[in-house]
């Protein structure tokens, strides 16, 4: 079976007042259907970056070179209105912070149902029930009550869950997951981890899971992509990156892990 997302030599190169910077070099990786890939690195990587150039969300004034395939379907160069009919239906994303995502004006509800209606049915009320459903899907209590409610009325982690409703809302192939557990304490950290893995094996979505956390990635992903100052270092499966890393970036990151038998000193 064909690959879900192909991207090869993917490069972002954004303009400055001393020339051109390549903020990503020839990147490559695949995403299957069904499966999870980890993409990973210190702040500043370019994880964030190749992600938004997936979405067609690239800053104005970026350029792009290489390949990006969706279902082999070519994303880069291809016009903003076809884009946006593919944000949302084919392709969504989960920000890192769910508080300045979601509308502080509209409940969560009207959010959600919105996001349903420009792909699918434009029924108002058949959108309502979609959206509860999608709610009480993630594991919001009372989603009945709770889709009347706004953003701030929620807690972090109810409110990134939130944001899982609505990126699945239309049953995208491909969902890309931007750091959405860094924010959260451990415990809640878990929840979504689990919630995300029991989604991604119920639908079949294919996943980019985006962290600087190497911990996170071992519980959540088949493959892993390591980015350091916007250059693939290290990509594999993640049995063979844990076990045998080739590369002293990914040996650094592995070591940054905090281990339970570590010594703490006075």
């Amino acid at each position: 079976m064909s690959d879900l997302l192909v991207v090869e030599d993917l490069t972002i190169t954004f303009p400055t007042t001393r020339g051109p910077v390549d903020v990503v070099k020839d990147v490559s990786f695949t995403v299957g259907r069904d499966e999870t890939v980890g993409i990973v690195g210190e702040s500043g990587s370019g994880k964030s970056m190749t992600s938004l150039a997936i979405m067609g969300l690239l800053p104005k004034g970026a350029r792009t070179r290489g390949s990006v395939r969706l279902d082999g379907a070519e994303l880069l160069g291809r016009p903003d209105r076809e884009l946006r009919r593919l944000r949302g239906d084919q392709m969504s994303m989960i920000f890192q912070d769910p508080l300045s995502s979601l509308n502080p004006y509209y409940t969560v509800g009207l959010q959600i149902e919105e996001m349903y209606r420009a792909h699918r049915d434009k029924s108002r009320r058949n959108a309502r029930r979609v959206a509860i459903e999608a709610l009480a899907q993630v594991g919001l209590p009372e989603p009945e009550r709770r889709v009347d409610h706004y953003p701030h009325q929620f807690s972090g982690g109810q409110r990134q869950r939130v944001m899982i409703a609505m990126a699945l809302v239309c049953g995208p192939k491909l969902l890309i997951a931007d750091e959405p557990t860094t924010a959260l304490d451990v415990t809640v950290q878990a929840q979504i981890l689990r919630l995300l893995a029991d989604l991604r094996r119920s639908s079949g979505t294919g996943m980019v899971f985006i962290t600087h956390d190497l911990a996170v990635i071992s519980s959540i992903a088949t493959r892993v992509l390591v980015l350091r100052r916007g250059e693939q270092v290290e990509y594999g499966t993640a049995e063979q990156v844990f076990a045998e890393p080739r590369h002293d970036y990914t040996r650094m990151l592995l070591d940054s892990i905090p281990r339970i038998d570590d010594e703490v000193s006075a």
